[in-house]
């Protein structure tokens, strides 16, 4: 089973933004593979019958991570943007990428979700090949974003409220390795500088996100913070 873990700065739930940051580490499952491809197409290719663990952490503070068994889905699509030589027949290849990733409960109900735009796909290649690793990133800046969307309850211990994250900063990024298709490392590329064939490769993946709390929630707090002032005095 693939672990994935999240970590959260513990906030309190007034206006002030809360930072958190999300992980997984690769190949904890060892017969499955995580991402899948073909064409444009990059998606995961995890077993829908096989959930993942979800564990979020309260930034390594000392609270128990909290866990949850979930569905990790992703659906992007590249378009090439173009290659640069490094020299010796290498090259470095880069797409534009678009698209969702996210983490569903037993019920297809969604715990976490987050959508990139005008992110990138890299990958080393000979010049009409990919090697056996790439990698899909997003950031917030000019003409892209990353946005992740909390669909629980609360939890200011680990910097999560229900809704969406506000940045200005939210990125995340997937490494891929062991990159294969058609039972050999790394992937050959068509006319237009996409895969001609369906790949796999394993995964691993970090991100981070702001998330405030909504406005009732902090009013409830300064409210209480007044009411307390008033008891001291």
């Amino acid at each position: 089973m693939l672990r994935i873990a999240t970590l959260g700065i513990a906030a309190l739930a007034t206006a002030a933004p809360a930072d958190t940051i999300f992980s997984f580490a690769s190949d904890v499952d060892h017969t499955s593979f995580t991402f899948s491809g073909f064409g444009q197409s990059v998606g995961d290719a995890q077993d829908a019958a096989e959930p993942l663990e979800l564990l979020i952490d309260d930034a390594n503070g000392n609270g128990i991570p909290l866990s949850y068994e979930v569905e990790f889905n992703a659906e992007f699509s590249i378009a090439f943007a173009g290659s640069v030589s490094l020299g010796g027949g290498l090259f470095v290849h880069t797409y534009i990428l678009n698209g969702e990733f996210g983490f569903y409960d037993g019920s297809g109900s969604p715990v976490l979700t987050a959508s990139i735009d005008n992110g990138a796909l890299t990958a080393l290649g000979a010049q009409s090949t990919w090697l056996s690793n790439s990698t899909l990133l997003g950031a917030d800046g000019e003409g892209a974003a990353v946005e992740y969307v909390w669909h629980l309850g609360d939890n200011p211990d680990y910097g999560l409220y229900t809704g969406a994250s506000v940045g200005p900063a939210d990125d995340g990024a997937f490494t891929l390795t062991f990159l294969q298709s058609g039972g050999g490392a790394g992937v050959v590329l068509g006319s237009d500088m996409l895969p001609g064939d369906e790949w796999l490769s394993e995964g691993s993946y970090s991100g981070s996100a702001t998330f405030v709390p909504a406005p009732s929630s902090a009013g409830l707090v300064v409210g209480a913070s007044l009411v307390l002032g008033r008891r001291r005095r």
